[in-house]
């Protein structure tokens, strides 16, 4: 029997680990591997088939318009005319809202990454008998999420063919 589970990488990973050494499970029964962090990469356009959730071009819209907005309202006290102050106050607005936003949207996904902990995953081989103990231990000690497999499902089907025996 396998059971597996996700932890964060914290004392009580540690601690469940050694209560389980105590159940009579060895170090070659108990398998833990910290799962690498993906990097996040802030992209301008969101796309349909992929959108991470965080919009750069949210403030570039809403300065635009504000720059906009008083571009025309002072154009027209000013030589160039308030179609044309209107378009610079737009221009510039939208660049200057898509640098705030890109720098405030960088700085929180550089925060989010450094608060979220790394997760383990936790592999467990044990006796159907011991499952139970296994898994009371593993959600005492806060696993993010458990997982039963039997070994049943690991034989190969006499009707598959042993790759590495091919010759």
């Amino acid at each position: 029997m396998y059971i597996f589970a996700s932890f964060e990488q914290s004392a009580l990973l540690e601690i469940a680990i050694s209560d389980l050494t105590r159940l009579g499970l060895t170090e070659k029964h108990i398998l833990a591997v910290p799962l690498q962090k993906t990097t996040r990469q802030v992209t301008v356009f969101d796309k349909v088939y992929r959108a991470d959730g965080f919009s750069v071009l949210d403030g570039a819209a809403l300065l635009g318009t504000v720059g906009m907005l008083l571009g025309v309202v002072y154009g027209s006290v000013y030589y160039l005319g308030p179609i044309i102050c209107g378009l610079l106050g737009l221009l510039s607005g939208a660049v200057i809202g898509l640098a705030v936003d890109w720098v405030i949207t960088t700085r929180n996904i550089k925060s989010e990454e450094r608060s979220n902990p790394i997760p383990v995953m936790l592999m467990v081989r044990c006796e159907v008998a011991q499952a139970e103990a296994v898994e009371k231990i593993l959600e005492e000690h806060q696993a993010l999420g458990l997982a039963r497999h039997s070994n049943e499902a690991l034989t190969p089907s006499p009707n598959v063919k042993d790759l590495g025996k091919q010759k």
